[in-house]
């Protein structure tokens, strides 16, 4: 049975060019696979290492990247303040 939950979390890779990233977020039994089809528009088709996400996600326990994002979105009242 594929468990699922919401996390808020960090990008840990982006890679525009592929549109696949990861995501670690608390809660979540793993690094988060995600492409660019589960960005929300806000996100205006990519995402940054570093950027705070809210992320929907769905631990399948098969694939090569068994926990998938079902929908990430930027959290901008969440990002961290460089030097702060």
């Amino acid at each position: 049975m594929a468990r699922s939950g919401t996390s808020v979390g960090t990008v840990i890779r982006w890679d525009g060019d592929e549109g696949t990233g990861l995501v670690e977020a608390p809660g979540c039994p793993g690094d988060c696979w995600v492409e660019a089809a589960a960005l929300h528009p806000s996100a205006r088709g990519t995402l940054r290492a570093g950027q705070v996400v809210e992320v929907e996600w769905t631990d399948t326990g098969a694939g090569a990247h068994p926990v998938r994002a079902d929908r990430v979105t930027p959290r901008d009242d969440l990002q961290a303040t460089p030097g702060g």
